[in-house]
């Protein structure tokens, strides 16, 4: 008999899942709340001829899944520029170039001997990562799970600096040049309301180290680069990668039903789900097994409010996220550019306004006040540039994600302020590439309200809670939530299981595999 599934959220996760499940025979129903798929992930109209996802990761995306799907046949294609990554640095502009000459040139010069330092510190949590004997495709059960399958010294070593410690106190200890350390604090941090001197923060650099650690092979070419990513771009923007999906579903017979929002989840007798009622009071029923991508507090209250009274439902998470879409009528200059490259091709690349520990700390720590920060984080990146059709010819596309733009302060507050606030995201994008102002011919901005509303974004973050170790090392969002989930028939899928956020499928993929294990011990 045909196993059948429902897959509640259309995000780049829970089309994983759905693909893996219908290759594996099952027959699967994905339901999705919008009228499209993909979530921050698909393609998104800003303005008229301006499209684009809302997400800018180049790289991210997992290389096992791009490979166990086959991705690649069904249209999905990568960009590798030679540079992947601009980061003004004050009176310098540092260039991720993939020649590893040209970036030992610039960190040296910015302190003598510090690419040997800074290449001593990835190969350090590279050491440690392994040492941990995490993998991305197994959750951890707990925290202390983890640290007692730690051999010494590495226990002692990844209690003192990725469990208690602090990111700027791994920073300090290991790189000279404040250049260096904003960096690496910038992929740490990245779109969480978590404080440089937090313990644990410095556990947002581990994500690469336990990825090394978890296959013996590099399908995207990932070993070079200091952190995930940096392994191309898709040409038609991340959602290029949704498009890929959708084809590979349809093609194994994965039924789509959109504008199906899922309110509340109905339990028989044993504690099962036995119907998913959507809020048209449509009832789906007839499920072998769930799979929800949505953020767990969310699904949390779709459940009875008696369900489970032992069991620690999570919390909301907190978020800052603020989108702008700029449309340009030209590209803007770069400060500092090296001499020789065209800008064009060094426009390719990801670009992020963070230019030194304080300014970071300063506009995370505004966040954390439940202030809008004046001087904000912005990781940016220009599609249009390798993915031709997202504008309109002779136009360009810029992408900003901005951070610590706290949803907390209200939807008033954004509906008021909102306008102000972008004009202070790109007074610093201007700083960095001047021109940019005169090259505006429209512009629109989402706030944290809007990204909550439109995408589900609980609060607006993007990461579905934050990704400190007591997050997740303890079977992320919860163990007695998560267990009891799974008795109850249900997994989860999204960003708010193991390993977090972040556009890589992971989750997705390890859902599925948690459905058809889960199969096998109830059929044995």
């Amino acid at each position: 008999m045909i196993r059948q599934a429902v897959v509640i959220g259309g995000g780049h996760n829970g089309l994983v899942a759905a693909n893996y499940l219908a290759r594996a025979g099952w027959h699967v129903t994905l339901i999705e709340r919008r009228e499209s798929l993909g979530g921050v992930v698909g393609r998104f109209e800003y303005l008229p001829g301006f499209a684009s996802s809302i997400t800018n990761s180049p790289g991210s995306f997992e290389g096992t899944i791009l490979e166990e799907l086959q991705l690649q046949r069904y249209g999905l294609r990568f960009h590798r520029p030679e540079a992947t990554l601009l980061h003004p640095m004050g009176d310098s502009l540092f260039v991720g170039w993939r020649d590893q000459s040209l970036v030992k040139q610039q960190l040296d010069s910015y302190a003598n001997g510090e690419y040997d330092r800074h290449r001593s510190l990835v190969g350090r949590l590279d050491a440690l990562g392994a040492a941990a004997g995490m993998s991305l495709w197994q959750r951890p059960e707990s925290l202390e799970s983890v640290i007692d399958g730690i051999e010494e010294p590495w226990r002692s070593e990844f209690e003192r600096d990725i469990v208690h410690g602090t990111l700027r106190e791994l920073l300090d200890s290991a790189l000279d040049s404040d250049e260096a350390k904003s960096l690496m604090m910038m992929l740490a941090l990245n779109g969480q309301l978590v404080s440089p001197d937090a313990a644990g923060s410095a556990f947002g650099l581990m994500l690469r180290p336990i990825s090394r650690a978890s296959s013996a092979t590099d399908p995207m070419g990932n070993g070079s680069s200091p952190l995930r990513g940096s392994v191309g771009l898709p040409i038609g923007s991340m959602a290029a990668i949704v498009d890929a999906l959708v084809s590979s579903a349809l093609a194994h017979g994965v039924q789509f039903r959109l504008g199906a929002h899922a309110t509340e989840l109905e339990l028989n007798d044993e504690g099962r789900v036995a119907a998913i009622r959507l809020e048209t009071g449509e009832r789906i029923t007839g499920m072998d097994a769930t799979i929800a991508t949505v953020e767990p507090s969310r699904l949390a209250g779709m459940l009875p409010a008696d369900w489970q009274p032992e069991t620690d439902r999570p919390s909301a998470p907190s978020g800052s996220a603020f989108k702008i879409a700029l449309a340009l009528d030209g590209l803007p200059g770069i400060r500092n550019a090296p001499e020789g490259p065209p800008p064009e091709a060094l426009l390719e690349a990801q670009f992020r306004i963070g230019p030194s520990t304080d300014y970071i700390t300063d506009a995370v720590e505004a966040g954390i006040r439940g202030e809008p920060s004046s001087h904000p984080i912005i990781w940016g990146l220009i599609p249009s540039l390798t993915s031709p059709g997202i504008a309109p010819d002779g136009h360009h596309l810029m992408s900003l994600n901005v951070w610590h733009a706290p949803h907390a302060l209200g939807a008033a507050y954004w509906r008021d302020h909102g306008a102000e606030f972008a004009d202070q995201c790109i007074a610093q994008v201007e700083t960095a590439f001047p021109g940019t102002t005169d090259r505006i011919v429209d512009r629109r901005w989402l706030g944290p309200h809007e990204l909550e509303a439109e995408f589900g974004l609980t609060s607006s973050n993007i990461t579905h809670g934050d990704m400190l170790p007591e997050h997740m090392l303890n079977s992320r969002p919860g163990r007695s939530f998560t267990a009891a989930l799974e008795q109850a028939g249900v997994v989860l899928g999204g960003a708010g299981a193991w390993p977090g956020g972040y556009v890589t499928g992971i989750p997705g993929r390890n859902s599925a595999a948690r459905v058809l294990t889960m199969d096998r011990e109830f059929a044995a």
